[in-house]
């Protein structure tokens, strides 16, 4: 029996082979490893890569199975066909052609093996394990070449080697509420940069059912007021390195590929179901299907723009409660106002570092495609992100990228009125015994005034949480304080310019 590196970690199965390894890429190796009896008695093991880290833990497999002499990479699939589904089977063919430079980065990569893979074993297992790509064969073909392989096969070239566990280095954390958050953003990368500061700074550590270490916010609502699918805003990401591109799936190209996962009933080759395919053909007790979106969702709200009722699941209870994979995104709903389709959609768990850009620029197709078929405009997109994630593999990079896009910014002073707060603005006044703030909506109509001192004025604005935005209030406060001390030493005010002593 083979040994497998962490196997109540990471999807991987040993089959009753010796000498054959077996890569789904973006398949589901459960689903195969249960279906096909070759796969269960030629292979020795059966495994995924998901991602770039996936890399490390096929070395480590490998190392710790030194009869394995052929290792088969199989991505015959639309999603292990996406660019998200060929990041690590582009690094893995690639430390295979090129190996690894002096620093254990994989030539012509920006991916570096672990530390702890001592380099001249894996030039031991790369010249010993020969890696074929057969992901332009049918499981049918690919399974005879597994029992072509085994018939034959040599014996090891190494003991078993077992290299250390990876060091990672853990951020800060900052105290905090922990559950309950809210970000806002004009387009989904600025929305997504702020969720991934948020984890990053004040993410809580803990573990995961697959034995890794994450950093976890609970309950993470985000809200995009722009955007749009058709044509991706992504130039917040032009200036990025083309290696977290890759990771984050900020390309056109990525996105666009993986929207028939949300929008359309249709299952990729390889996998048990999409959020596509329970949205729009969720299995009913009599045998059919439904589509949710077209008659729970649309229908509903063509009879009453008004309903509460355009709602849907993705969770099916008698199936999902004994999965271990139930879907992440687990329910939709539709609500209009002011003529406006908003959609809310609710993940269970999300991973915001990998994967969730390009979940969240399908929603939008999504919504799109219901407001159309509504005859409304499209409104906002709210993301409830009840675990809003990111993987212990990937800190250093977010880590990069959040100090690289705001932690080391120095913020524009000068005001941009693109960021006017939505709810309204206050206009200070200077009276004789006090001072006047008037809080004005964006239409210019008088909304609330307050009289005062800067003191008291602050207050009344914070208890009633006047602003949405924080960096008002403050901006508020600011010219409060500076119009007490304009009255008291008898000084010329006006909003926004500084006093002249």
């Amino acid at each position: 029996m083979s040994s497998l590196y962490q196997k109540e970690k990471y999807k991987v199965y040993a089959g009753g082979g010796s000498s054959v390894g077996f890569c789904t890429a973006w398949n589901e190796p459960e689903r195969l490893f249960g279906t096909s009896e070759i796969l269960r008695t030629r292979a020795a093991i059966v495994g995924t890569l998901y991602s770039r880290h996936g890399v490390n833990i096929i070395v480590r497999n490998l190392a710790l199975n030194p009869q394995i002499r052929t290792l088969f990479l199989w991505g015959n699939g639309r999603l292990s066909n996406t660019n998200y589904g060929v990041i690590g089977t582009s690094i893995l063919k690639q430390l295979w052609s090129k190996g690894v430079d002096d620093t254990g980065n994989v030539i012509g990569t920006q991916f570096t093996v672990e530390k702890e893979i001592d380099r001249a074993t894996l030039n031991k297992i790369r010249e010993a394990v020969t890696l074929y790509d057969i992901s332009e064969l049918s499981f049918e073909e690919a399974e005879q070449r597994i029992s072509d392989a085994e018939l034959s096969a040599t014996g090891p070239y190494m003991d078993p080697i077992r290299f250390p566990e990876p060091i990672i280095e853990t951020p800060a954390t900052f105290p905090s509420e922990e559950v309950g958050w809210l970000v806002r953003g004009k387009t989904v990368i600025e929305t997504w940069s702020k969720v991934v500061e948020r984890i990053m700074r004040y993410g809580t550590i803990k573990g995961t059912q697959y034995g890794s270490q994450q950093r976890e916010l609970i309950g993470v609502s985000w809200v995009i007021h722009g955007d749009s699918s058709l044509s991706p805003d992504l130039s917040p990401a032009s200036d990025w390195p083309d290696d977290l591109k890759q990771i984050t799936g900020a390309l056109e190209s990525n996105l666009k590929n993986y929207y028939p996962v949300i929008t359309t009933a249709d299952i990729p080759g390889g996998v048990a179901y999409t959020y596509g395919n329970r949205l729009m053909a969720y299995p009913l007790a009599d045998g059919t299907s439904l589509d949710q979106i077209k008659h729970a969702i649309i229908n509903n709200l063509k009879e009453s723009a008004d309903s509460r009722r355009a709602a849907a699941t993705t969770i099916i209870p008698s199936t999902d409660a004994f999965s271990k994979d139930p879907p992440c995104l687990t329910y939709l709903q539709a609500l209009q106002a002011h003529g406006k389709i908003n959609l809310l959609a609710t993940f269970r768990s999300h991973d915001i570092f990998k994967g969730s850009l390009a979940n969240v620029f399908a929603l939008l197709s999504l919504l799109e495609k219901i407001a159309h078929e509504v005859g409304c405009e499209r409104g906002a997109l709210k993301i409830t992100s009840e675990s809003a994630h990111i993987y212990e593999q990937d800190w250093n990079n977010a880590e990069k990228f959040v100090r690289c896009h705001l932690w080391d910014r120095i913020p524009s002073l000068h005001f941009d009125p693109k960021d006017a707060d939505v709810r309204g603005y206050v206009i200070v006044r200077v009276l004789d015994q006090a001072l006047e703030a008037r809080f004005i909506a964006p239409d210019n109509s008088p909304l609330l005034t307050f009289t005062g001192t800067g003191r008291e004025i602050m207050k009344q604005i914070s208890h009633l949480n006047l602003f949405s935005d924080h960096a008002h209030s403050m901006d508020i406060a600011a010219e409060l304080t500076k119009a007490d001390f304009a009255r008291e030493l008898g000084l010329s005010y006006t909003q926004d310019k500084p006093l002249v002593f």
